[in-house]
């Protein structure tokens, strides 16, 4: 593996460029983007890996000091990242932001079942216990779905335009996203964080359905929908990346 003082040209960049620290070694994934215009380091959302995208015409040095400037930074992100919490037996996940304990039971109908006590809630997940996570993974999908479904409707009504689809998918760069064709796309996550954040994030694109932009008229149309808009933004700005740690290995 070559050091970040390696020059090599960027059409021939190594895919994994390590750096050097106290703790140990760290070693950074690059992904090369041809849009890219500035190096950008991050923690992938999912397995929480550094990661660094690469512009076009920069050299593995260049690269390499680069990241080696910011080591500390991403040693402080990395200890700061809350760890995967998969989908399995005994694990405490959030459901509309209430913690929620999963417990497997061994039933041969694989079902998911909602059983509130007075001291906690619990996710009864029958079936093989292999199969945990892609159960739990689509009760999860099917809540989002008749949550966003009601709110959407609600807001669509109230702006007078309905969207042609409503698509519930798995995404990290949106939490949602609005087409030219009027179809509506959301991440299933938000159904683990508190309610008026999926409710904001549903005014957000039934709002864009009105105005393609993020313009003065549209956030009008947003605060129209949802007046505590702000809260629900800043609630997925500070910790919607940790929705991403869930039901990952």
């Amino acid at each position: 593996m070559r050091k970040p003082g390696s020059a090599r040209s960027s059409g021939s960049l190594p895919q994994v460029i390590r750096l050097n620290h106290d703790s140990g070694p760290i070693d950074v994934k690059l992904k090369h983007n041809a849009r890219a215009r500035r190096l950008i380091l991050r923690l992938d959302s999912r397995t929480g890996e550094p990661v660094a995208t690469c512009p076009p015409g920069v050299s593995t040095l260049k690269i390499g000091q680069f990241l080696q400037a910011h080591v500390e930074w991403l040693v402080d992100k990395q200890q700061l990242r809350q760890p995967n919490v998969p989908f399995e037996n005994g694990a405490i996940i959030p459901v509309r932001d209430i913690p929620h304990r999963l417990q497997h039971v061994g039933q041969r109908r694989g079902t998911v079942r909602l059983l509130e006590q007075r001291d906690e809630h619990v996710l009864m997940v029958s079936g093989e216990e292999q199969h945990m996570r892609r159960r739990v993974t689509d009760w999860l999908k099917k809540e989002a779905r008749i949550d966003l479904l009601e709110a959407v409707d609600r807001h669509a009504e109230a702006i007078g335009i309905k969207p042609s689809a409503v698509r519930i998918k798995d995404t990290t760069s949106r939490w949602g996203s609005c087409s030219s064709s009027r179809e509506l796309a959301f991440s299933w996550r938000v159904i683990m964080a508190p309610p008026f954040v999926l409710d904001y994030l549903a005014a957000h694109e039934v709002a864009h359905l009105r105005e393609m932009n993020h313009s003065q008229r549209f956030w009008d149309h947003v605060e129209d929908l949802c007046p505590e808009f702000e809260e629900g933004r800043a609630w997925l700005r500070q910790h919607g990346r940790q929705l991403h740690t869930y039901g990952i290995e």
